[in-house]
């Protein structure tokens, strides 16, 4: 690696994200593990985003700031950001999330340690919006096992918080997953694929901050259209999450290079995990059908969009 070249890169994916934007990237800069590039992608924000963002730009040569000229959706911005980047080590972060000083030099320590592992992550604490944590616990996702089968099924059948994705993992990993979808939950998928390229590893201490507002695409109801809003940005489309991501898991396991006798028990885990979800596939097929029904009915102009973006912030 030159010596030009970031050891890591964090992507900062954004949109409307000004309230917390400048705590998040004083976390981000103040690392104590300083051979980083940040790379901020603000998807045609509205608010101050822009102007915070190019003023730290301009006085740290390690940000580098690009502005979508059209909202293009949460999952795209977030995968722009990776297909910026140029380092060996890759990180998502948020404008509202914060990391302790230690969090980059600890994940990278469990990275350049073991070379079985493709994402090393640190424990989660939850804030409300004034900084106050909360009090809610994160299983977390520390897949050591030599197992890629049970690492995998682990994913399929746990639904917590995914606070991992918010930790570092090597860029030529990523780089051969299929990155983030257009749909809510997709980062499941993700997770998936990159269970079966190598291990997940916890670090311990608690050095990464959730924040969770209301503001947040976790925490804006469980509207299917709302939730949309945030994944296509200006394309009005449709999806069904729950079965899209059951298909997707098929997809992963099939092409993975697991036996062939661990594809089909992992096949038939996903067949159990499609019958408990039964409900929510009819539930989703029935709520996709009547919003597109009243859409075509009414008009655009006469009901909610999936054309807007987002409400506010662009965080996991």
């Amino acid at each position: 690696m030159s010596k030009s070249t970031p050891l890591v890169s964090i992507g900062l994916p954004v949109y409307n994200g000004a309230a917390f934007l400048s705590r998040s990237l004083d976390s981000l800069l103040q690392q104590t593990q300083t051979n980083f590039e940040l790379i901020i992608s603000d998807n045609a924000s509205t608010d101050e985003t822009e102007s915070i963002c190019r003023a730290y730009a301009a006085k740290d040569r390690r940000v580098s700031y690009y502005r979508n000229e059209s909202n293009i959706g949460l999952p795209a911005n977030f995968n722009r950001v990776f297909h910026l980047s140029t380092g060996k080590y890759f990180q998502w972060a948020t404008a509202d999330d914060i990391c302790q000083p230690g969090h980059l030099s600890r994940c990278v320590e469990v990275l350049e340690r073991d070379a079985t592992v493709v994402l090393a992550y640190t424990r989660a604490m939850f804030i409300d919006a004034e900084g106050t944590p909360i009090e809610m616990k994160d299983p977390g996702w520390n897949l050591m096992s030599q197992s890629a089968k049970a690492r995998f099924r682990y994913v399929i059948f746990a639904g917590h918080w995914n606070n991992a994705l918010l930790g570092v993992m090597r860029a030529d990993a990523l780089s051969k997953t299929r990155l983030l979808p257009t749909y809510p939950a997709g980062d499941f998928r993700l997770l998936g694929e990159l269970s079966l390229l190598g291990k997940l590893c916890e670090v311990q201490d608690y050095l990464f901050y959730r924040r969770l507002h209301s503001g947040a695409s976790s925490q804006t109801g469980k509207s299917l259209e709302t939730r949309l809003r945030y994944y296509w940005g200006h394309n009005g489309k449709f999806c069904l999450p729950y079965s899209s991501l059951i298909l997707d898991h098929c997809f992963s396991v099939w092409h993975s290079k697991l036996t062939f006798s661990d594809k089909l028990s992992l096949m038939h885990a996903l067949l159990v995990r499609a019958r408990w979800g039964r409900r929510r596939i009819f539930e989703e097929l029935k709520e996709a059908s009547t919003t597109y029904l009243l859409r075509h009915q009414l008009g655009s102009t006469n009901g909610p969009s999936l054309s807007s973006p987002g409400p506010t912030g662009e965080s996991k």
